[in-house]
């Protein structure tokens, strides 16, 4: 056994008090790099149901102007090329979203439960003094992810139920913002529309419930883009006509938030995520992990942080990033388990190593299916 001598031992523990004091030094700059409750930014995050990456005006566009309100906020921000989703079906991938866990980690690979005592962003924030509140599609067994407010079960009738029409949206959140500021409490608000997921303008058997969800702008088949991995016919442009009205009443929805938003709250202080759940409910763009199902028009904006009109198109994003990077950006430490990792520099303009795969998944593709 080797002993240490006197002498030793006191140098060591003169070396042990140094490196405290400097421990403490080093903590208290932390602290103070942190940002103060009062000041910490808000968070919008709309999330779209069910549309394909190349929706967008500003990636590509399914049809002409279809999207003139989302590609102003792309205009205003940045806009990454390589995002993705991690399973691309409506709950799971949501759920992924709200806990930086991968489906198979936060047990929500299907339309369960995510694992008791899972930290989620609204229950993080929450617990950090932010109002949370969601609007329209719900996740399900909403009652784990700790939302302060929850419009999805308040309102009468079907205006609420199928989250559909833009001003529905915007009434709920004119009131969620108002809320926040009578509150003085900065907030997380996830708005989740319906659209554009069938059925895009109701048929018969459902057209009562869309009588009053008109979108701004109706498309005729001939004026829209037919996917390459969709046949050129007839009935398929008619089914992309539906898609692209539908589309387009997401687009009026989107308008509808930040106009709300820019009335009752500063919107310098806001950071508003944009993107969709997965690609369109066609064949080949749901429900796998093609390209065309986990590929999703992710938009950030940031006012005075993030430079107008940026592109990135050569680092690849998880929503699995989701949770650490929004925690990143407002201040927060991040949970110790996470599969997800912050992409906040790329919002700077830096550049980040180890962004050259994602990783997707499915489960369940035959027999009992959880979907």
């Amino acid at each position: 056994m080797k002993y240490t001598s006197r002498k030793q031992s006191r140098r060591h523990w003169v070396t042990v008090l140094i490196a405290a004091v400097c421990s403490l030094s080093l903590a208290s700059t932390i602290v103070a790099q942190q940002v103060a409750p009062e000041k910490r930014p808000n968070i919008v995050m709309i999330v779209a149901d069910d549309m394909n990456w190349d929706t967008p005006g500003c990636l590509g566009g399914a049809g002409p102007d279809i999207t003139p309100n989302i590609d102003r906020l792309a205009s205003e921000g940045i806009r990454f090329e390589h995002a993705y989703v991690n399973i691309a079906v409506c709950t799971p991938s949501r759920s992924v979203m709200l806990t930086g866990l991968y489906s198979h980690n936060n047990g929500a690979e299907g339309f369960q439960r995510i694992h008791p005592g899972t930290p989620t962003l609204p229950a993080i924030l929450s617990e950090e003094g932010y109002l949370c509140g969601t609007i329209g599609k719900p996740l399900r067994q909403q009652d784990v992810f700790h939302w302060s407010v929850n419009y999805r079960w308040q309102g009468t009738g079907d205006e609420n139920r199928w989250g559909r029409d833009p001003e529905v949206y915007r009434r709920f959140a004119k009131s969620f913002f108002q809320m926040a500021k009578v509150a003085q409490q900065p907030f997380f608000l996830m708005a989740s529309s319906h659209d554009p997921h069938r059925p895009y303008g109701g048929g018969k058997s459902n057209a009562p419930h869309f009588e009053r969800t008109k979108s701004s702008r109706t498309y005729k088949p001939s004026e829209v883009k037919v996917p390459g991995f969709l046949p050129d016919i007839p009935d398929v442009r008619k089914e992309m006509a539906g898609y692209c009205t539908s589309a387009r009443r997401l687009d009026d929805m989107v308008a509808a938030i930040l106009s709300e938003l820019a009335k009752t709250q500063n919107i310098d202080g806001t950071v508003v995520v944009f993107l969709s759940d997965h690609g369109m409910s066609v064949p080949f763009a749901k429900t796998n992990c093609y390209v065309e199902s986990t590929r999703t028009p992710l938009i950030i904006r940031w006012p005075k942080q993030i430079q107008k009109k940026q592109v990135d198109r050569e680092h690849m994003i998880s929503t699995v990033d989701l949770l650490p990077t929004l925690l990143e950006a407002v201040g927060l430490p991040l949970p110790e388990k996470l599969d997800g990792r912050s992409f906040f520099p790329l919002l700077k303009g830096e550049r980040q190593s180890g962004r050259d795969a994602i990783f997707a998944q499915f489960h369940h593709i035959h027999g009992r299916n959880p979907y």
